[in-house]
């Protein structure tokens, strides 16, 4: 009785046919359905490895793996001899380069022999050995290691991105070049690694994430529609992640020079929840992240100058550079807490600057407080010789920056408007680049001949022309781009709206700072600039945008 009261368990094949219900067929459907579904997550998470927290068994469809292989993921096969003796040699190579060409040739014989882990592991000794870092040996791995990538595990995969885009990096380029050449083979082998780890978003350990999208964006692998699904997968997960987590995979994104607002502000508002939590350096990449891609929040800004000054600056816990850093990003962002400046400055009393970096962020700081909050600044405000120095360090290492500067396209259409410039200005002459009296930098500008007329107005009743005229001109090295749902789902239009992109924090807070200090400023697009047509339209365009400016019609030809 208890047998023929009970329901059939599930169960697939010939014994189906032992279902006498009348709608049999329609759960065998549905079991079907359900059992394609779980097969499939199976291999998703299988692939995933041991992604989060590597609980081995946690869930169906997990492999297991023996306790020898749970630290270094390596499973023994037939390979392994041979395998582990090169990896001695390999190691012996790292200090003694003489005999290390032998190797080549028995490193590339045996790698395709080898399972996902142990390729990944003697990637990792080929690297170690300085002689061994050739673009040439490097395409070659990725030819030989793209074919295991469906079968790695994230761990694995993610440790075998990180090390062929850094061999990239030291054997591509050189210390004048501001993007990475990559070889096919190469661009091969990180599009096999973005199309697996597009199948995995939603298993991958947060840690991975943020680790293999970051070792893409520095070789400019900047793919666009795997970076938006990293976004979407990241905030659908985001009670999983750390703040720490957060911090690393937003300065993946501010790499690639994206921003994704959803993300962003899943940043913002962990950082506020957990700010006394947070480990101080964190609290610091992640403020220049944002100031970076211009993402403003007042609410993290009172956390942070709430809690931070007095338990880690004030403590010593901030080095002077990460302070300093610190009180940059609020002055990028346009935020102020005066409790954390003046905590900046004490502390950079008692521990001096040394980067180049932190001295030309300490310039900036004090141009911002003295033209934005010159009351609360004055208390603390830095000696004129001190300021000085800054400027001029602040001006020869402006012209160094290759951040900051346009590429050869950008290059092309700031002397196409200097040439259109001259043609509606009167009396001008016309630089590019152009650095202000302050030291700031700007793409383009006019400023009177000498003995010109137009230096002074000839009627009381006429206002001086504003000089210098000063134009900037919005291009690929002066902006971040956006990942935002609706502008990817709008096409070309999105391209065009203001909101597709935001403006870089170094540009923005020199842009506030020429206008706080009076100067005549034009900014717009190169798409704006490349779609008008013929000279007389640019023409119009630039009277139009320099009477928008506040030059009179006196000046304008």
């Amino acid at each position: 009785d208890l047998a023929s009261s009970s329901s059939p368990l599930p169960f697939f094949g010939e014994a189906a046919d032992d279902i006498g219900s009348q709608s049999s067929s329609k759960k065998d459907a549905s079991s079907v359905l359900k059992f394609l579904q779980g097969a499939h997550d199976n291999i998703a998470r299988s692939r995933a490895g041991q992604a989060r927290g590597s609980m081995v068994g946690a869930g169906p469809g997990r492999l297991e793996t023996s306790s020898a292989a749970s630290n270094s993921g390596i499973v023994a096969t037939k390979a392994s001899q041979p395998w582990e003796a090169l990896c001695s040699r390999l190691r012996s190579c790292v200090g003694n380069t003489e005999n290390c060409d032998p190797l080549e040739k028995e490193a590339l014989s045996i790698l395709p022999r080898l399972d996902p882990a142990q390729a990944t592991e003697l990637a990792v000794r080929m690297y170690a050995v300085e002689r061994l870092r050739s673009m040439q040996l490097l395409d070659d791995l990725c030819k030989s290691v793209v074919a295991v990538i469906p079968r790695s595990k994230s761990p694995d995969l993610t440790r075998l991105t990180e090390t062929c885009a850094s061999w990239a990096l030291v054997s591509s380029s050189g210390a004048d070049e501001r993007r990475v050449r990559l070889s096919e083979a190469f661009q091969g082998f990180c599009s096999a690694v973005i199309a697996e780890f597009s199948l995995r978003l939603m298993d991958v350990a947060a840690s991975d994430l943020a680790r293999v999208s970051k070792a893409l964006a520095s070789v400019g692998m900047d793919n666009r529609k795997f970076f938006a699904g990293v976004a979407r997968a990241s905030v659908a997960r985001a009670d999983r992640f750390t703040p720490g987590e957060l911090v690393s995979l937003v300065g993946a994104f501010e790499k690639a020079h994206f921003f994704q607002t959803a993300l962003f502000e899943v940043l913002c508002q962990s950082m506020t929840i957990n700010i006394r939590d947070v480990c101080p350096k964190d609290v610091t990449r992640g403020m220049l992240s944002l100031a970076n891609c211009g993402i403003h929040s007042e609410e993290l800004g009172r956390a942070i100058g709430d809690q931070v000054p007095k338990r880690a600056i004030s403590t010593g816990i901030f080095t002077a550079e990460e302070s300093c850093t610190l009180a940059w990003s609020f002055c990028a962002l346009g935020l102020h807490h005066d409790k954390l400046f003046r905590a900046v400055f004490r502390a950079l009393e008692d521990a001096p600057l040394q980067a180049s970096q932190a001295l030309c962020q300490l310039y900036e700081i004090h141009l911002t407080l003295r033209m934005c909050h010159p009351s609360s600044y004055k208390a603390y405000e830095l000696e004129d010789d001190t300021v000085q120095s800054l400027k001029e360090h602040y001006s020869r290492s402006r012209r160094d920056n290759l951040d900051l500067k346009p590429d050869r396209s950008s290059e092309k259409v700031h002397a196409e408007v200097a040439e259109v410039l001259k043609q509606v200005l009167s009396d001008c002459s016309v630089s590019a680049p152009y650095t202000t009296s302050h030291g700031l930098t700007t793409d383009i500008a006019a400023t009177p001949r000498a003995g010109s007329s137009s230096k002074r107005s000839s009627s009381p009743s006429i206002p001086r022309r504003p000089w210098p005229v000063l134009v900037d001109v919005d291009g690929p090295h002066s902006v971040v781009r956006s990942l935002d749902k609706e502008m990817s789902e709008s096409g070309a239009a999105a391209s065009s709206a203001p909101s597709s992109f935001h403006v870089r924090g170094a540009v923005a807070l020199q842009r506030r700072l020429l206008q706080r200090s009076g100067a005549c400023l034009v900014v717009f697009s190169e798409e704006r600039w490349k779609g008008l047509q013929g000279q007389r339209e640019r023409r119009e365009f630039l009277r139009d945008a320099l009477r928008g400016a506040g030059v009179g019609e006196d000046g304008l030809l």
